[in-house]
């Protein structure tokens, strides 16, 4: 099916960056029209909620209960809605690692097909450890993630299957007309995730090369699967240097963006202006509360100050459970704002 709902309208006219091709030359012609309108969103912005994670149950596993638990509090729905298909904190049976990681699901469908933008990302499970079971908290040595890009050994093996079932599931969108904003890698600036930086600074400049590589590699391979329904987010993490020192390169990204969370509504964020140097649409690629803030954050407060003080944002994605914007205050704010565009808010084509 068509998809049928893209930001489009008067609204449009007033462009906060250059008009932008899709990094994937052989993008879909919905792919690029959405790409677009993000491109001339203006100084609104779309609104977002996470959904969960996919495979996952108890209170972070993906629903819809954002969505309609935001629709109940202000009389709206989010315009995009996200879903994480790689739980990458469990563990498996050696050479089941791909049963960690499932990218489609119905209710997504569904949701875009009411107008939803859909994206989605990725905790990746570590393909240097064989089921996961990872050593410590899964830091890898360069020497082990260059092993990740290296044809023939088993890391490289588990990340190619790992590629596979992913391409798998984003397939099932191309299907049905979806475009994916596709967010994977996030936070690659901190040292808290395998594919992310080292503790010790010294050594991160040949992580930077090496996560590049692997960048480009996924890129690669899912535009070489036909995959032309993706738009690739880039999203480092605010409260870490080297924002743009991991940047893949123009050629493999569409968007980039922040993840923010904040003890302090009216706090600024790091980066900003960093990232629109890059030339691509900016978003807020997730958000929420940190610390003893989590379950009573002004959410009223933090959206006046994401459109005032960052009018380019074309979205932003509050992540879910206890940092969600249905789990603290003033919701209605948010989804009512003047500045911002919710599921429904959206031309149809």
């Amino acid at each position: 099916m068509e998809l049928k709902y893209i930001l489009f309208g008067a609204l449009l006219c007033h462009a906060t960056v250059i008009a932008q091709s899709a990094a994937n030359p052989k993008a879909n012609a919905n792919t690029k029209k959405l790409l677009a309108a993000l491109s001339k969103v203006g100084d609104r912005m779309l609104t977002g909620a996470f959904g969960g994670y996919n495979l996952f149950v108890h209170e972070v596993g993906f629903s819809m209960e954002q969505a309609y638990g935001i629709q109940k509090l202000t009389n709206k729905l989010p315009a995009i809605y996200g879903m994480d298909c790689s739980p990458g904190w469990e563990t498996t049976a050696e050479g089941h690692e791909t049963d960690i990681i499932d990218c489609f699901h119905p209710q997504i469908v569904d949701y875009a097909k009411k107008g939803g933008i859909i994206t989605i990302s990725h905790h990746f499970p570590n393909p240097v450890f064989a089921g996961n079971k990872v050593d410590g908290k899964g830091t890898l040595t360069n020497s082990q993630y260059a092993s990740i890009l290296q044809n023939g050994t088993p890391a490289r093996n588990r990340w190619w299957n790992m590629m596979e079932k992913i391409a798998k599931g984003l397939q099932a969108y191309k299907d049905q007309g979806i475009t994916i904003l596709y967010r994977p890698f996030h936070e690659m600036n901190g040292d808290w995730f395998w594919w992310s930086a080292l503790p010790d600074e010294s050594q991160n400049g040949e992580r930077q090369r090496l996560f590049k590589l692997l960048w480009q590699d996924l890129f690669n391979f899912m535009k070489n699967k036909g995959l032309d329904n993706l738009l690739w987010v880039y999203s480092p993490d605010q409260s870490r240097g080297s924002k743009t020192a991991y940047y893949p390169g123009g050629n493999f990204v569409d968007i980039v963006g922040l993840d923010w969370y904040t003890v302090d509504p009216n706090s600024y964020v790091n980066g900003y202006d960093e990232l629109l140097s890059l030339g691509k649409p900016f978003a807020f690629a997730e958000v929420g509360p940190y610390g003893e803030s989590q379950g009573h954050f002004d959410f009223g407060l933090f959206i006046k100050n994401i459109v005032s003080r960052y009018p380019k944002a074309v979205f932003f994605m509050p992540w879910n459970g206890i940092t969600s914007p249905i789990k603290n205050n003033n919701i209605w704010e948010v989804y009512n704002n003047p500045k911002v565009l919710n599921l429904g808010e959206l031309k149809v084509r």
